[in-house]
């Protein structure tokens, strides 16, 4: 079957082909997504297939709802941690290629 993209982007790839270990990579991804902001990887896309798979009985429900759950919450606590000790500096920098401070005020 063609497919668009690549094989490490597709949920249902990554969940069949890691065997047992595959809900802790799901969990890995939410993680990273959660926490970095990489929105390039498929979290939300991953869950509804593990819960699809879940429901088929391929995969235990359980541990992807704990899993995935204390990844989610884990990743928001690490970003937010990141944000708050990175984000002051980042504010009080002169005006860069990406970042104005112009951009700043008027947010404000």
């Amino acid at each position: 079957m063609l497919t668009l993209i690549p094989d490490w982007l597709d949920a249902e790839h990554i969940l069949t082909s890691f065997g047992p270990a595959a809900i802790w990579v799901a969990a890995a991804i939410v993680f990273i997504e959660c926490g970095a902001l990489f929105p390039i990887l498929p979290g939300d896309s991953l869950l509804f297939t593990a819960g699809l798979l879940a429901s088929q009985g391929k995969l235990n429900i359980a541990v992807v709802l704990v899993g995935c759950f204390l990844a989610a919450v884990i990743g928001d606590q690490v970003g937010y941690a990141f944000g708050k000790k990175a984000g002051p500096s980042i504010f009080q920098r002169p005006n860069s290629r990406l970042f104005k401070q112009q951009h700043v005020e008027r947010a404000n």
